[in-house]
């Protein structure tokens, strides 16, 4: 079996290229790892490459349809990025479907071509804004979008890119690519709900939640060692006390509807609902009895792909808090009830009001006292 690195190298070889650059050995191995990325770029970084190698191979086992867009400002930057895409199918090398929209009214064409089930699509933000509005394509099925800003933007081009991400998935990932590192906070308040990984061209440094004044869950070395002794346990019962038959019926379900990228983290999902399913979501500060707490209502919940992680960063890089000011938080499918601890209250309420989160329009408000459901 081909190990990673070496698949790598064979789809580079594909390409016409020897080796990767420094842009491309910081990327690579993260996207593969199913995260999502804002990188600036720098100058002759390979940056196009940096996104095409991934993306072929991250389509090496998963359903005919289209899986990935690539988005780019103008028509010019879709020639471009489809001629790299061309270096590394040709002669078929990749069984990859790449296609191209590259006329300004060709809609009918562009249905035909969708018809067909091609597994990338490179287009400008217009045009995918169009095919949305039309529902020619399953956004739920789309598994990665490619953001490369190219050496221009038009004006609007990060609001075109935020409506584009409100009608997507909340299991599609983003990899984005600009050379104005101005532009990177842009993209990150836009992309906080997903926690997204940023490279810096000089520097090479994953930006961290914690960098961002937000916390990140770590185990402790207890948990770990119960976890791990948990797992353990679990895979000497699959191999001593499992039916062989009845748990291939269990992995080809699993196949069919998980798709391949996505596989690693439903397993972290399964493991995560097993060990904490008598845990609250997000337990209140430790000096919760030390602070004034006041409930506010967002007019957000599940239905927007919301969980209260998602809610604690989204509010913390909104409002420049530290996590430590939220107490507890109730996600309901339409709305969310959220504990921040005085003198944070109205900075929250101030900062988060009339912004939007995933195509919703935030109203940010004291919540009523009893027991009756708001309206979203």
């Amino acid at each position: 079996m081909v190990n990673r690195e070496q698949r790598i190298l064979q789809v580079l070889h594909n390409g016409g290229f020897s080796d990767l650059t420094f842009l491309q050995k910081s990327i690579i191995p993260l996207a593969l790892d199913g995260e999502s990325i804002i990188a600036e770029t720098g100058i002759n970084a390979g940056k196009t490459v940096s996104y095409i190698i991934p993306s072929i191979i991250n389509l090496d086992d998963t359903d005919p349809g289209l899986k990935i867009i690539v988005i780019v400002p103008s028509v010019e930057d879709v020639k471009k990025v489809s001629e790299q895409y061309n270096l590394f199918c040709r002669e078929g090398a990749e069984k990859v479907s790449v296609v191209a929209f590259l006329e300004e009214n060709n809609t009918k064409g562009e249905l035909a071509v969708l018809e067909k089930k091609p597994d990338i699509l490179i287009s400008t933000p217009g045009k995918i804004i169009d095919h949305i509005r039309l529902g020619s394509f399953d956004l739920s099925s789309i598994l990665t979008c490619i953001i490369d800003c190219g050496d221009e933007q038009y004006n609007g081009f990060s609001n075109d890119i935020e409506y584009i991400h409100s009608a997507f998935s909340v299991l599609t990932r983003y990899w984005v690519f600009t050379k104005d590192r101005e532009m990177i906070p842009i993209f990150h308040h836009l992309l906080v709900d997903i926690d997204p990984q940023i490279i810096y061209s000089d520097r090479g440094i994953k930006s961290s939640t914690a960098e961002r004044q937000e916390e990140k869950m770590e185990f402790s070395a207890d948990q770990e060692s119960k976890y791990a002794e948990i797992i353990k346990k679990m895979v000497k019962n699959i191999k001593e006390e499992e039916a062989a038959e009845e748990m291939n019926q269990f992995k080809k379900l699993v196949k069919r509807n998980v798709p391949f990228t996505m596989r690693g983290y439903f397993s972290a999902y399964l493991f995560k609902l097993f060990v904490t399913n008598t845990k609250p979501a997000h337990a209140p500060s430790q000096n919760r009895a030390d602070k004034d707490y006041k409930t506010l209502f967002f007019n957000i919940g599940r239905t927007r792909g919301l969980n209260p992680q998602a809610l604690i960063r989204f509010i913390t890089a909104s409002a420049e808090i530290d996590s430590s000011e939220i107490g507890q938080i109730r996600v309901h499918d339409n709305y969310s009830f959220v504990d921040v601890a005085e003198p944070n209250v109205q900075k929250v309420l101030d900062s988060l009001t009339s912004k939007v989160y995933r195509g919703r329009t935030l109203a940010v408000n004291f919540a009523k006292k009893n027991t009756e459901t708001p309206k979203a």
